[in-house]
């Protein structure tokens, strides 16, 4: 299917508008054989677009069958903090207690007064109690712009008049026991993969960081970013960055995989939290998932914001749309450059393959000479993919083939074959650096106005893979095929989503009640059977 595709060009992938992006996004291309874009190769001559804000919907309805995007249009809206307010209260209004993993808020200036009237309520405490004072304490609010990130502008307050600003910007309640391991704060950053939302099709990576604050927590100093924000950005600024923190180390990040053996040190049965954590990813996406339309060659990667209180409660924070790819510290190594691998895998991108399916690059006098720089250029890649994992994920590739039995394959090859037809191979010896040929033009719109719902190079979403590497589904829980799903109306089609998840919630706390001091492995097979699963639980690693 890569040769049908791609072809026998480079394949090329680009980054932003200027070239600019993210040094280990970069180097994990290079790793996979990849050539950087440049804009000699014309303005549509890319395989691989990489942005940090969204694509135009023009820009995306017009993709060939050999270019993809990192950005599904419209799938954003949950990343602005004002919108993820609206859409999960819409939904806990609707499906109730389910939806009650998001601290209560409120979008300024449109919703003021009732942040005034919510701020304005005072608990009477018993005389006896209170001595001299009759009011408990103000809770604390915390304050979010929606237009900035990296923990830009955000601050604390306990009355009104300390409020204060200048653009949109939502309102929530401070959550004021949190999980402290060693006195500092913490929260999670996860990282979840979006290949599809008809049919809703979630991957979560299951590595991930723990972000620390660099000051120890305490709500007496609330002007102290680093005592109250995770954010790297701020904390790598903080005095005590560098510092040997108790428990915590030199840094503020760690791995999950650290956080989860610290937990094990601690006594701290954590299987049920991670399931919640799960529920909580599914439970978001689908909040706006039947306002995205229908794309291919199009997802989403989103880094999830998680807090954990003392009860091992998580919250939603925020869902950021361009999850940093930055390399500053051991953790970052670990988690983010393999996770990348895994998600090309994933997305069916290839390994060392040199096609641009739809056009070849041809120069009259000068073929030798490239050919002669292109096996310089090869040399170069096989080092890189030496001293890099590709070879892992070759293997790894192998084996998910064996293992994966997708229904509708034969539907998506027929339909390959058919277009391959029309697709001449035989090279055009002409003076222009770049010749888009007319028979590929036909095979990408005969693709464009395919009623099957396969991407270029062949994925169906319908049937997806359980996992890639370490990249686990964890929804759809079991895959629907498209003839049932033709007849559900979308809204239906949501509320069996919340049934299904409800039920997994339930029986999750029931394993846990019955089985306190059980392992994983016990607590995940007994969940999958009682759920009748295909794929695996998804779970940090220990």
């Amino acid at each position: 299917m890569f040769d049908n595709c791609f072809g026998n060009g480079p394949f090329l992938f680009r980054l932003n508008d200027n070239g600019s992006g993210p040094n280990l996004l970069s180097q994990v291309c290079l790793e996979r054989g990849w050539r950087e874009y440049s804009s000699e190769n014309g303005e549509e001559n890319w395989n691989l677009w990489w942005k940090t804000n969204s694509f135009t919907a023009a820009l995306t309805k017009s993709l060939s069958a050999w270019q993809f995007t990192n950005h599904i249009p419209k799938g954003s809206a949950i990343c602005r903090k004002d919108n993820l307010v609206r859409y999960l209260r819409c939904m806990k209004s609707v499906y109730g207690s389910i939806y009650d993993f998001s601290p209560d808020g409120y979008n300024l200036p449109l919703e003021y007064t009732k942040l005034a009237a919510e701020c304005n309520r005072r608990k009477i405490i018993p005389y006896e109690k209170a001595c001299d004072k009759y009011l408990d304490d103000k809770p604390i609010w915390i304050c979010k712009p929606v237009s900035k990130s990296q923990g830009r502008g955000i601050f604390l307050f306990r009355r009104l008049s300390e409020l204060n600003y200048d653009n949109n910007t939502i309102v929530q309640k401070y959550i004021e026991k949190p999980l402290l391991i060693g006195g500092y704060k913490f929260d999670l950053r996860l990282y979840v993969c979006i290949p599809s939302y008809h049919p809703m099709t979630i991957y979560m990576y299951k590595e991930g960081l723990a972000r620390f604050g660099t000051d120890k927590f305490n709500l007496k100093d609330l002007t102290n970013p680093f005592r109250h924000l995770t954010n790297c950005s701020i904390n790598k600024l903080g005095p005590n960055y560098t510092e040997m923190k108790d428990r915590i180390g030199a840094g503020c990040k760690w791995t999950l995989k650290h956080l989860r053996r610290y937990f094990l040190q601690a006594g701290i049965h954590d299987w049920l939290l991670w399931q919640k954590v799960s529920n909580l990813v599914i439970l978001t996406v689908l909040s706006h998932a039947t306002q995205v339309p229908e794309t291919v060659n199009c997802f989403d990667f989103f880094g999830f914001d998680v807090l954990i209180d003392e009860d091992l409660r998580p919250w939603l924070l925020e869902v950021n749309l361009s999850p940093a790819l930055s390399n500053d510290c051991d953790a970052d190594r670990a988690v983010k450059k393999p996770m990348l691998h895994d998600m090309f895998d994933l997305l069916g991108l290839p390994i060392n393959n040199t096609g641009l399916g739809s056009f070849d690059l041809w120069y009259g006098t000068e073929q030798g000479s490239e050919a002669e720089e292109g096996d310089d250029k090869s040399e170069d890649f096989s080092k890189i993919k030496r001293a890099s994992r590709t070879d892992i994920s070759k293997k790894r590739k192998k084996k998910n083939a064996r293992k994966a039995r997708f229904k509708g394959t034969n539907n998506a090859t027929k339909v390959s074959a058919s277009l391959n037809e029309s697709f001449s191979k035989k090279p055009l010896n002409l003076a222009r650096q770049t010749i888009i040929l007319d028979s590929q033009k036909m095979r990408d719109e005969e693709w464009k106005k395919s009623k099957l719902k396969t991407w270029g190079n062949g994925k169906d979403w319908t049937y997806p893979k359980q996992y890639e590497g370490d990249w686990i589904r964890i929804w759809p829980l079991k895959p629907v095929s498209n003839s049932i799903r033709q007849y559900m109306e979308p809204l239906k089609e949501v509320r069996n989503v919340v049934m299904e998840v409800s039920k997994y919630s339930k029986l999750a706390r029931e394993l846990t009640r019955k089985h306190p001091n059980a392992c994983d492995k016990f607590l995940n097979q007994r969940l999958s059977e009682a759920m009748n699963t295909t794929g695996e639980i998804w779970l940090p690693p220990l």
